[in-house]
């Protein structure tokens, strides 16, 4: 098989370029843990919209506002301290997460309060670990936001954990397993 030229040296930018963005260190170190606390903020205001709608208990509907309420607050934040560094952020859910709103989107009723319960109490054990090591960053800003929301993000969890042992087919090692 013949190569032209043109091609073979498309072909050898096209290496390089990709192996060099690749090896390249992100421009802020802060960027990497900001934008996972932004994709962590942005789906937890998706599911707490959805808890409103799909929610058959008063306190999980609750619950789901109080989420979107928490996560919108700390999006802004987190959009304009990502502004302030310069920093992309996608305004998007990655496809993991939209995979699981699409997912609870699909029960209704009692099977979501159990499910989205579960769901939040699991999640934010690992929002809870994202914040901690995002106080522990070294960025002045971040850490000052994630300091001031650790409280929260700890009730939040609590709540949610009240809510889903209400279900009788709650497990918590299981949940526990997925933190």
């Amino acid at each position: 098989m013949r190569i032209s030229g043109s091609i073979l040296i498309a072909m050898v930018l096209l290496a390089t370029t990709g192996s060099a963005m690749a090896d390249a260190p992100a421009a802020n170190p802060s960027e990497p843990l900001l934008v996972k606390a932004m994709q962590a903020s942005m789906v937890q205001v998706e599911l707490g919209r959805l808890a409103q709608k799909n929610a058959q208990s008063t306190g999980v509907n609750a619950l789901g506002a109080r989420m979107e309420r928490d996560h919108a607050r700390i999006g802004k934040i987190l959009t304009a301290i990502s502004r302030d560094k310069g920093i992309a952020v996608s305004a998007s859910l990655d496809s993991s997460q939209r995979a699981l709103v699409e997912s609870l989107d699909a029960k209704k009723g009692a099977e979501f309060d159990a499910a989205y319960a579960e769901q939040m109490v699991s999640e934010h054990g690992k929002v809870i670990a994202l914040f901690t090591a995002v106080a522990d960053s070294g960025d002045a800003d971040l850490a000052r936001l994630a300091k001031r929301v650790l409280p929260m993000l700890v009730e939040d969890q609590r709540l949610a954990g009240s809510y889903a042992k209400l279900n009788p087919n709650y497990d918590m090692q299981a949940v526990a397993r997925r933190e």
